[in-house]
């Protein structure tokens, strides 16, 4: 049972670890850190947990890497639940198969809701003695589509809105997931290319330049690339906004924001990388810790590599190397035609030159 202690609840969310067969030990130092750091109630690693490729659906692989990821949660005892995000099911083992490995793992606690669409879809409740005083949610959503990221389902929707409306009175909750919901876009300014730190759109917004409306979000968060939203949005987020009661949606997904702000009333913010054999925002990857209270509210705050470990790490080229490395493939392609174009220009200027020097 998940109780409050002293009116608090705390919850450690670790997002992307994206962890291949060799474990990076400066992922784990960062875990370790914040647990040691947070001393949370409960964890949620959401989603990415793994990453697919070199895996080929190796069941006895892929348990050892999750169960090193989880160890030092399962260590002290702290009860956990994982969502799923779009690189976990490419080891070649679906997420229900990866949800049964899970299950044989001490103090893991999910469950996943019936007859739905997606895996680890369920409902926690956090009592104060007997009291159910808040409600977390944990949502499946999806993986890749030919083009972009599937939204939740109106499936997983309904089911929110059942067990929502099953209470006689609204319950505060809290959402954790992977992928954003589209209105994350609210705390964001649109601007010209070339404003300072200005990042560019893709997909949806293809063309457009973004920075952090920092009149919305909190002072220290921070944007390094765009937001990877849904192709449509299938108003999950509106159905959130119905009755109140959901104080806060928190997601992964883009290794390279941490922020979080007020959208019609529900804190909304990113989570950024855990993860140090993929892709990341340097040594400001991090976690994020979500205090919940008795009387209805929450606040949240991230922790960071080097706040909570330090500034060295023990795998320096492997950190440098993925701190070059594109954070997708729009962004590979956008970096290789300019490249190109670098290079074309460069050979247009020396037979310019090499012209009238005849």
């Amino acid at each position: 049972m998940l109780q409050f202690k002293d009116g608090k609840f705390r919850i450690l969310m670790i997002a992307d670890t994206q962890e291949g067969r060799r474990v990076s030990p400066d992922t784990m130092a960062l875990i370790i850190a914040s647990l040691e750091k947070a001393q949370p109630d409960m964890v949620v690693f959401s989603g990415d947990q793994i990453w697919g490729r070199g895996f080929k659906g190796d069941r006895a692989e892929i348990e050892r890497v999750l169960r090193e990821l989880c160890q030092p949660v399962m260590n002290r005892g702290i009860p956990f639940a994982v969502c799923f995000g779009n690189h976990d099911r490419q080891t070649g083992l679906t997420n229900a198969e990866q949800f049964k490995i899970y299950n044989t793992f001490d103090g893991f606690i999910g469950e996943s809701a019936p007859d739905i669409d997606g895996v680890g879809n369920h409902c926690f409740e956090i009592k104060d003695g007997d009291e159910v005083k808040f409600l977390l949610y944990t949502i499946d959503s999806h993986s890749n589509l030919k083009v972009g990221y599937d939204n939740v389902h109106e499936n997983q929707i309904a089911w929110y809105r059942s067990v929502r409306d099953s209470y006689d009175t609204p319950v505060p909750s809290v959402v954790i997931q992977h992928i954003p919901v589209c209105e994350v876009f609210d705390l964001l300014n649109q601007v010209k290319r070339t404003q300072k730190g200005a990042v560019r759109g893709f997909r949806t917004h293809d063309g457009e330049y973004f920075v952090l409306n920092r009149d919305r979000v909190n002072e220290e968060g921070f944007m390094k690339e765009s937001p990877a939203d849904p192709q449509e949005n299938s108003g999950e987020f509106a159905a959130f906004r119905e009755k109140g009661e959901v104080k806060g949606v928190y997601f992964g997904h883009d290794h390279n924001n941490s922020f979080h702000g007020e959208i019609d009333g529900i804190d909304v913010g990113y989570t950024q990388g855990c993860g140090f054999n993929v892709y990341g925002p340097g040594k400001d990857r991090g976690t994020r810790v979500i205090d919940l209270f008795t009387d209805g509210h929450l606040e949240t705050f991230d922790l960071r590599y080097r706040d909570v470990v330090g500034k060295r790490v023990k795998r320096k080229l492997m950190y440098g190397i993925m701190q070059i490395c594109p954070t997708n493939m729009f962004d590979a392609v956008t970096r290789l035609a300019k490249f190109f174009a670098l290079v074309a220009a460069a050979l247009i200027i020396a037979l310019i030159i090499l012209f009238f020097r005849q």
